[in-house]
């Protein structure tokens, strides 16, 4: 892919955020995976560290080395020609330019957003603000060299780690987050796991974010993210789970009492997988 197809891509999917209606983003791991959404007529393409990692049989949280999450969203970037966007939980470096430089290898192997959290893997719970606004700005400085204008959806882990802050304090420390992270050059904020639509517009109207939310059992209904003005949601490693669900489905259903109709009736033909596997891009 080209430079100038990648600035492109990045202002079609930054675009797709402005858009009234929700940008929905069911994650994949995998480019079939990413091939079912282009077919089913899904814009654009994300991907879910978890999933990428459950898959590789390990755990999530940088588990996974870094060469093979860059592995990861290489295989996805190229199965498609929607735009991709990358979760890379906390880019798995500390210092800023360590970090610049390992979005600069995600932006080659050919994603044009990111996900990247505030949270700490060496035993601190939440960067602070200014050290992951640094963080920030070096990601951004970095993609205005290379000429492409990355995505960057910052998310926050204030109401997912329960000891950052007292219930009560959360919104004005996620209001606060959301600011400077805009300040330093973020184009959408992602405070997970919030799912009350009030404390969400409360965030939209203080700052005038781009918001993207956790689709978790309580989550509000698109409908009503939409009307509230959200941007995005993110299923997170939830196509993966249903899939592992349905393989221990029919994995038990095999134990119990040798049924295995569970896999031959009302599944995808290997016609129908293979529709998507050959797809040609466009």
């Amino acid at each position: 892919m080209s430079r100038k197809e990648q600035v492109e891509k990045a202002k079609r999917l930054l675009e797709l955020h402005q858009a009234p209606q929700l940008l929905v983003l069911p994650n994949v791991w995998d480019p079939l995976g990413a091939r079912l959404l282009d077919g089913l007529g899904y814009p654009a393409v994300a991907t879910a560290s978890a999933s990428v990692a459950y898959s590789l049989g390990y755990d999530d949280g940088q588990q996974i080395s870094w060469s093979a999450m860059v592995e990861a969203v290489r295989r996805v970037a190229s199965a498609v020609d929607l735009p991709v966007t990358a979760d890379i939980e906390a880019g798995y470096a500390e210092r800023p330019e360590d970090l610049a430089e390992n979005v600069r290898q995600i932006l080659d192997a050919g994603a044009v957003g990111i996900n990247l959290e505030d949270s700490r893997f060496d035993g601190d719970l939440l960067y602070s603000i200014p050290t992951q606004q640094e963080r920030l700005r070096a990601v951004r400085a970095m993609a205005d060299e290379e000429g492409v204008p990355l995505v960057i959806n910052a998310r926050t882990d204030v109401y997912l780690r329960e000891t950052v802050d007292s219930p009560e304090n959360r919104l004005d420390q996620a209001i606060d987050r959301a600011r400077a992270y805009l300040q330093a050059g973020a184009d959408c904020f992602y405070p997970i796991l919030l799912d009350d639509l009030d404390a969400l517009k409360a965030i939209r109207k203080a700052t005038g974010a781009l918001i993207n939310v956790y689709a978790s059992a309580s989550a509000p209904s698109m409908r009503a993210l939409e009307d509230a003005g959200m941007a995005r949601l993110s299923l997170g490693p939830g196509l993966l789970k249903v899939s592992l669900t349905a393989m221990k489905q029919v994995a038990e259903a095999l134990q119990k009492d040798g049924s295995y109709r569970q896999f031959t009736d009302e599944v995808m033909s290997s016609e129908e997988v293979e529709h998507f596997v050959r797809k040609e891009r466009m």
